[in-house]
């Protein structure tokens, strides 16, 4: 067998990883971009003559009525795959030329025909399989890349090409014009390309990765499993059983799962050449079983095409799914290393709302058991208040940020977070949680600032206008009055002229101290309304008019001195007003309180035109308030003022 010595096949394999990307990117204009280096085209002309002579010498010289292989195909079509396309007419004019100038020269044949069949099937191969750089260049071993190598290159292109081969067969008389002779040639042909193609061309894409340092163990392994396949096809030399051919597929597949796919394809390589060799010689299942050596052979060569057809197809799969896995752990690391950069936790969740993964990270800054967590697990370490705005997750995400809500932390406490999630097409959801406790807090403390009087830390109108909506719908729910109570300071404008401003603060943070432990925030919020005015809005309170008296006996109960009041000390004057929410058409709450606060208003009007440290309680409609208003001056100085201003309310 004539062989091309192995650095001059390494040049022309290895060596076209330097140019067969640079290649391309010759401009159209460029004369040398046109030309291939002369190395390279050298070599692989004297690659394609050799070969063809080898077949040829073969067929006529040692009379052989058929070939195992046509080989000469198989560097046509790799040289023309790691070429730029602009270069192909000058290796195809080189390819013709060698092997017609021999055919004529050494066996005096016309082989124009079947030249031009063989060219036909390596430019319409590698014009469909050129555009795929990364399979040509080895970069992928990809299912599609080899799907496309066996439809485009083993299947089609010798099936379209056949005709010409078989017309320059009937030119040279070759073959008898009959229907069967006709059919059995058009077979011999099509099989001879199809194995040429299918066995070398991987060979010699992949040939640098022979060169390539191996263990032991590899190299060991491939001769344990090449010694393999050499036993079972000489024992399959003298049966008449297919099981011993068939099991010859099995080395190739070890061979694949240990070492790869290049591998495989020597291994291929010495099973198919074992087996067509075997047939060829009259032993063997294929020709035991059949009356005419070259039904024996066309057997034979269908035979290993399906078996390389199928372990190229795991091969792709077993590599598809390799560099799946190395894909998924690159992008795990990328998704550990976003989370850890950025400080979120990465979650994904499928369509049930059960957590998948998540980023380590996540066992760092929150309570999250080991695994995957179902989404009743997940819910748990949700603040049980926000528990159902998260239940509908994923289905309900939003488009943007999500509102904030509380997690536990791995302290214990509860930390706001917010969440940013994209749905895949696959139905899972990426999740990215986002910790804006920092942010709640300036936020809340903002809020307190816009909402709270900052001289007594009791809200303000605005304060009191969103707690008493609160306020004024937990009743409603819950069948509970609501009152208000308008107090103001007797006489403060005199206090201050007497005592000075800075008295005046003190005796209103004294005051507004009374006011904050009059009840619990779920039910009451006092507040500054403004100067000496304060406003309280609670509910649940049966006997307002007992309530507030109790409030001005705590007050006075304080004992601030008061020159220019008619008792000697600071007194209040105070308007109630109390509404029933389930008897009021209204369900605007803040329409609600601020017409209940205008009716307290009115009664404290009244209360101060009678004189002040008095009680007015509003009684119906806003004409008569002043007339129907009571007055009541009670004095409890000995009384506790938490005490005082307790009597009569229901808490």
């Amino acid at each position: 067998m004539c062989r091309l010595p192995s650095r001059i096949l390494t040049r022309l394999t290895v060596g076209v990883a330097v140019g067969r990307d640079r290649g391309d990117a010759h401009s159209a204009d460029d004369p040398a971009g046109a030309v291939p280096p002369l190395w390279r085209l050298i070599g692989w002309t004297l690659a394609v003559g050799a070969l063809c002579l080898l077949v040829r010498g073969l067929v006529y010289t040692e009379n052989w009525s058929y070939a195992m292989a046509w080989p000469a195909v198989a560097p046509q079509l790799v040289a023309l795959l790691t070429a730029p396309r602009r270069q192909w007419p000058v290796y195809l004019a080189a390819f013709a030329a060698v092997q017609i100038i021999t055919a004529r020269a050494v066996f005096d044949l016309t082989p124009e025909l079947g030249v031009l069949s063989t060219m036909a099937t390596a430019v319409f191969a590698a014009a469909l399989l050129h555009r795929d750089r990364d399979w040509v260049s080895g970069r992928t071993d990809s299912l599609g890349g080899w799907q496309r190598f066996l439809v485009f290159g083993v299947l089609l292109a010798p099936l379209l090409a056949a005709p010409i081969g078989i017309a320059g067969l009937l030119l040279n008389e070759e073959i008898p014009l009959t229907s069967q002779g006709l059919l059995y040639a058009a077979m011999a042909w099509y099989l001879t390309e199809a194995v040429g193609i299918a066995f070398l061309v991987p060979l010699l894409l992949r040939w640098d990765h022979y060169l390539r340092r191996h263990s032991w163990s590899e190299v060991l392994w491939f001769a344990a499993m090449t010694a393999a396949t050499v036993g079972m096809c000489a024992a399959s030399a003298t049966e008449t059983s297919f099981v011993l051919v068939f099991l010859t597929g099995l080395p190739a597949l070890l061979v694949l799962i240990r070492s790869g796919i290049a591998a495989a394809f020597a291994e291929m390589a010495v099973g198919a050449a074992l087996v067509l060799g075997i047939t060829f010689a009259g032993y063997g299942p294929f020709a035991a079983s059949l009356d005419s050596p070259g039904q024996a052979m066309i057997s034979a060569q269908v035979f290993v095409l399906g078996a390389f057809t199928m372990v190229v197809l795991v091969a792709a799969a077993l590599e598809d799914r390799t560099r799946l896995a190395v894909l998924d752990n690159a992008s795990y690391q990328a998704y550990e290393l976003v989370a850890e950069l950025t400080g979120d936790v990465v979650i994904v969740v499928d369509g049930d709302g059960n957590v998948l993964r998540r980023a380590s990270p996540g066992h760092e800054i929150l309570a999250l058991p080991d695994g995957p967590l179902t989404k009743e697990a997940w819910l748990a370490q949700v603040h049980p208040d926000d528990q159902a705005s998260r239940a509908g997750f994923p289905e309900t995400a939003e488009t943007g940020p999500s509102a904030p809500f509380r997690i536990r932390k791995r302290d214990g406490e509860w930390g706001w977070y917010v969440v940013h999630s994209r749905r895949t097409s696959d139905g899972l959801t990426v999740a990215v949680l986002r910790d804006v406790t920092l942010e709640r807090e300036v936020q809340d403390s903002l809020t307190d600032m816009a909402n709270t009087d900052p001289l007594t830390g009791l809200a303000n109108r605005r304060g009191l206008a969103q707690r008493a909506a609160e306020i004024w719908s937990r009743a409603r729910a819950d069948g509970e009055q609501v009152t208000a109570l308008f107090v103001d300071l007797d006489h403060f404008k005199s206090f201050n002229d007497l005592y000075g401003h800075q008295a005046g603060d003190e005796c209103l943070r004294r005051v507004a101290d009374v006011l904050q432990n009059l009840a619990g925030p779920e039910v009451c919020v006092p507040a500054r309304y403004g100067g000496e005015e304060f406003a309280v809005v609670l509910s649940g309170c049966d006997a307002p008019h007992e309530f507030a008296g109790g409030l001005a006996a705590a007050i006075r109960a304080l004992n601030i001195p008061h020159l220019g009041s008619d008792s000697g000390k600071v007194t209040i004057s105070v308007g109630v007003a109390t509404l029933r929410p389930w008897r009021t058409a209204d369900t605007d709450p803040e329409a609600v309180v601020a017409e209940l606060l205008d009716r307290a208003d009115r009664a404290l009007y009244a209360a101060k035109a009678r004189g002040r440290n008095a009680i007015s309680i509003y009684a119906g409609d806003r004409s008569a308030v002043a007339d129907r208003s009571v007055a009541d001056q009670v004095d409890h100085s000995g009384e506790h003022p938490r005490e005082a201003a307790g009597r009569g309310h229901d808490e």
